[in-house]
């Protein structure tokens, strides 16, 4: 029975040691490119829709609502309107970009432009909040950047086994014309996946042994 609890401590002191010390979500605004993850849509695709689009237009890349506050989320050269943006497809989120993802994700990153100016008790800013189940789990309040001016680049990280699955970028000032590109994410693997993925790795195991 000693030897037993012995075991069992020594488990626990390793499982301690090896966990993180804290779960956490980070929101990062910065001036900066954000680290591009394994899922990439930055609007230049080949073949890729432009003009107003429909919501789910992205599900087949796992963003099941792509959608702005006023829904008609429009892609095309916005550089037209707005010269010191990039002058390529950008994505045209009237009164904010909402975007829902078809699985958890654990890192996402993207720039984001909005006329909301500087927090005040007044209003203007704006915000980049993420979601998991319909619960707000973290928030940024932020000055966005808007006519060449700022930190455009946004990056979303999480640790100790959190994620989400919606995310948020909504000004407050009295112009609703936000702009994002270059979103990338990164998503957790579906069981029915990740099941696959482990009998895979077994059976390279056993074909190793067989013939060694």
């Amino acid at each position: 029975m000693k030897s037993r609890n012995l075991g069992t401590v020594a488990a626990l002191a390793i499982a301690l040691i090896s966990a993180p010390a804290f779960a956490s979500y980070t929101i990062t605004q910065q001036n900066g490119m954000a680290p591009t993850y394994s899922t990439t849509l930055n609007f230049d695709e080949v073949g890729g829709p432009t003009g107003v689009v429909a919501t789910n237009v992205f599900s087949g890349i796992g963003l099941d609502v792509f959608e702005s506050g006023a829904g008609d989320q429009a892609i095309g050269d916005n550089s037209v309107f707005e010269p010191w943006l990039p002058s390529d497809n950008t994505a045209f989120m009237n009164f904010g970009m909402f975007l829902t993802f078809g699985s958890d994700l654990t890192e996402m990153s993207f720039q984001g432009w909005d006329p909301g100016g500087t927090p005040s008790p007044f209003g203007g800013g704006a915000a980049v909040s993420i979601w998991d189940d319909g619960v707000e789990v973290a928030s940024s309040f932020i000055t966005p950047a808007w006519g060449g001016f700022g930190d455009s680049w946004f990056d979303i990280t999480t640790s100790g086994g959190m994620v989400f699955d919606e995310v948020k970028f909504l000004g407050f000032g009295f112009d609703s014309r936000t702009h994002v590109d270059n979103l990338s994410w990164n998503a957790v693997p579906e069981p029915t996946s990740l099941a696959l993925l482990t009998m895979t790795g077994v059976g390279l195991l056993v074909r190793r042994r067989r013939t060694a």
